[in-house]
């Protein structure tokens, strides 16, 4: 689709699922080398994490006008220092979910381009388990529930 492709990872062995999803390359982000030699360099950070994590170490990866969009959930308040937006004239957006339509619409860009995803499928049943792997950082990906076994 045109784009480079980074993918920042806290755990060197995600790096081969990086590679078959696509990822060109990568960036740890527990090694402060390879944060500072990303730094000012990207255009758009589309930031997953649903866990507690520095955004500000982020937004410093962002070349001038970039944009860092925030789709996970963390469970506490970020912290950000308004220089991380000021300095570069960066933006910090949000985005949860779409309408019907547009889900349907990103549904099909992904059938058509070949965008896959990774995920755990669990029975209804599992879900207490499922919920005490993610309080324990066990789970790879995402849990999906099959709702035909409800």
């Amino acid at each position: 689709m045109g784009a480079e492709v980074y993918m920042f990872t806290t755990s060197p062995s995600k790096m081969e699922d990086g590679k078959r999803l696509g990822a060109d390359h990568f960036i740890l982000s527990k090694d402060p080398e390879q944060m500072k030699a990303a730094a000012g360099t990207l255009d758009l950070i589309l930031d997953t994490v649903s866990a507690d994590h520095n955004i500000s170490d982020y937004m410093s990866c962002l070349h001038y006008d970039g944009t860092l969009v925030l789709l996970g959930l963390p469970v506490n308040s970020i912290s950000l220092y308004p220089t991380d937006i000021i300095f570069g004239n960066r933006a910090l957006a949000g985005s949860n979910i779409g309408s019907i339509q547009e889900t349907q619409e990103m549904i099909d860009f992904c059938a058509q381009h070949g965008v896959v995803v990774d995920y755990e499928l669990i029975e209804p049943t599992y879900i207490n388990e499922a919920l005490e792997r993610l309080h324990n950082s066990d789970v790879k990906y995402r849990f999906v529930i099959d709702t035909q076994k409800i």
